[in-house]
């Protein structure tokens, strides 16, 4: 008896201990892991047209999704610049933290408003991905305080 619920005991013990481990869900992701390349026309960017290469890939046993993104645009600009989505709260919303060549930091909320469509936004930023058949119809939008989100730029991209 006293072996049988010191195996119970440990495999509740182990329970919990998988339980607060467990990799959150990425489900409302995967339609953006891999690797992307997007395209923007002239009227798309203040910039001009452009082309650029970028990927979203789970890392840290899928604890966290890392997307790195390059531009170059018909200007002579070039862009670069990283983002991770995270956790922080298994159960609450995902975040994400963004930085670029320029120096900018953006901290995000993410929200996943329908399948195949996920939402990065903060006070000032919002980015866009939705799901175009097998692409993906990127929206980065600008809001000048007290004032609502005015589209910067717009690409479509496909899978390399």
């Amino acid at each position: 008896m006293f072996m049988v619920m010191r195996i119970w005991i440990f495999l509740a013990v182990c329970t919990l201990a998988a339980a607060q481990t467990a990799p959150p869900g990425l489900q409302p992701f995967e339609f953006l892991l891999g690797n992307w390349t997007g395209v923007a026309g002239d009227k798309d960017t203040p910039l001009g047209a452009g082309m650029g290469d970028y990927s979203f890939e789970a890392q840290l046993d899928r604890h966290i999704i890392v997307r790195r993104n390059q531009a170059k645009y018909d200007s002579g600009q070039s862009h670069d610049d990283l983002m991770v989505i995270y956790f922080e709260d298994p159960k609450a919303a995902p975040l994400a933290i963004y930085f670029d060549g320029e120096g900018h930091v953006i901290h995000y909320r993410v929200t996943v408003p329908k399948p195949g469509q996920v939402v990065f936004e903060s006070p000032l930023f919002r980015l866009t991905y939705t799901q175009a058949g097998a692409g993906l119809d990127g929206q980065f939008e600008m809001a000048a305080p007290g004032e609502g989100f005015r589209s910067y730029m717009n690409w479509k991209s496909r899978r390399r």
